[in-house]
């Protein structure tokens, strides 16, 4: 008879999750970031099961060409709620055998802080991830798994159950593997995030998971939110709608986190479509909606209609189910993510999309709002001259007021014992760099 940690992982495969893992009591031990503390997530948790469910490819390569990101994020409206459900399943499930369980939120679910843009995980997915054994540290920060490379979705149940952990992945496997002979990666972000070179390391487990320099979280929302999207070389774009103007000549240097601040906020308040944009990834991360909110009268993605105003209608009656108004003109949330989506499972696939981002050209408003695809950044500034984004100021002020609400009341604070674990993780770290340093 197969014992519990088999027949929890067969009960997430059979609902079509086939990438998990399990990490046992042993493997929260010692100092720890803050973001594997179970207790966050739930009082008494002592083992955690990850899960990796993939994107799809066909939308990844429309994404990242610039054919279209519609496809891309309906697989992610879709996907965060099927992975929720199986998170959901598996927590019941615990139950019934009389354990107690949690579903994790799937992302926005962030420990408060002073500095409410931190976006601390509650409970860090990646790195449990890495302690379940499906994943290790790639050189962007993202987790990659040996199946589809960093271009995952990932989950997570917490429980008071005892259960024993799954073999980890080694250590730097990736980064030798892979990462050192592409970083792709870091070549993808608009705003610069990531060194290409240099590294720097995080501690699990006793041991240390190199991965690339970061210049900050504030350069990952600056792009992500789509407040600068345009390429330091500025040959091509992500989706967002809007540019920096400082940056066009070229990425920031040297300019600290409070310019980086400053240029978030300041090009943030307004665009008059912030606090929607972000309550769409809130909403479809941390509630779990009945599956017809999602599936009634709303094709599968091999049946998404071919022509581009009815794929933005479906994805904007899929919000307006959700309750969000305010980008119905451009209902595209997810519009950057580059750095995990060019990661495939192998570095002939990770090197296709690379090459179809940084040849798929700019995409920028155009007439009546609607992005147009150019192939110049000649082209590119004619239009957006031609046709400015023109956003009333009572909808900048609704906007930048609602942003300001949404932020300060869920993620600001103190935490006072995610200071102290911090504090004690990066003695630990220091310590351990000392130590590797000889």
């Amino acid at each position: 008879m197969a014992d519990v940690e088999e027949r929890i992982k067969e009960f997430v495969r059979e609902r079509g999750v086939q990438v998990v893992g399990i990490a046992g009591p042993d493997r929260f031990e010692g100092a720890k970031m803050p973001s594997l503390d179970l207790s966050y997530s739930m009082k008494g948790a002592k083992s955690l099961v990850a899960m990796a469910f993939p994107m799809e490819p066909g939308p990844i390569y429309d994404f990242l060409s610039k054919k279209s990101p519609a496809p891309h994020n309906f697989d992610q409206f879709l996907k965060y709620q099927k992975l929720f459900r199986v998170e959901d399943a598996l927590a019941r499930h615990l139950e019934s055998l009389g354990c107690r369980a949690r579903a994790v939120p799937l992302s926005a679910d962030y420990r408060p802080l002073p500095y409410v843009f931190s976006t601390r995980p509650a409970l860090s997915l990646r790195y449990g991830a890495i302690a379940a054994g499906i994943a290790g540290q790639g050189w962007s920060g993202n987790v990659m798994t040996k199946e589809y490379g960093a271009a995952i979705f990932l989950g997570a149940v917490v429980t008071d159950a005892e259960l024993k952990s799954d073999p980890l992945i080694p250590a730097g496997y990736f980064i030798e593997e892979f990462c050192r002979r592409c970083r792709r990666c870091a070549r993808v972000c608009p705003s610069g995030m990531f060194d290409g070179k240099e590294e720097e390391y995080v501690l699990y487990h006793g041991a240390l998971h190199a991965r690339g320099k970061r210049h900050g979280i504030d350069r990952c929302n600056i792009s992500c939110f789509g407040l600068h999207s345009l390429s330091a070389d500025r040959k091509w774009t992500n989706w967002g709608l809007h540019w920096i103007d400082a940056w066009v000549e070229g990425q920031p240097r040297g300019e600290g986190k409070a310019g980086l601040v400053w240029a978030m906020l300041k090009k943030g308040l307004t665009t008059g479509d912030s606090e929607p944009r972000f309550h769409v990834l809130k909403k479809l991360c941390c509630i779990l909606y009945p599956e017809n909110v999602f599936l009634k009268d709303i094709p599968a993605l091999s049946g998404f209609p071919a022509e581009e105003e009815a794929r933005y209608r479906i994805l904007a009656e899929l919000m307006r189910r959700m309750d969000i108004r305010g980008i119905e003109e451009y209902p595209i949330p997810m519009i950057c993510g580059q750095c995990a989506l060019v990661c495939g499972p192998t570095l002939e696939e990770t090197d296709r999309r690379y090459k179809m981002l940084i040849s798929s050209g700019l995409v920028v408003p155009g007439e009546g709002g609607k992005m147009v695809r150019v192939d110049t950044f000649e082209e590119a500034t004619a239009l957006r001259e031609r046709y400015p984004l023109r956003i009333p100021a009572s909808r900048m002020l609704r906007d930048a007021m609602a942003s300001i609400v949404l932020w300060h009341r869920h993620y600001f604070g103190l935490g006072i014992p995610s200071l102290r674990q911090g504090f004690r993780y990066r003695r630990a770290l220091g310590k351990a760099l000392r130590k590797r340093a000889g």
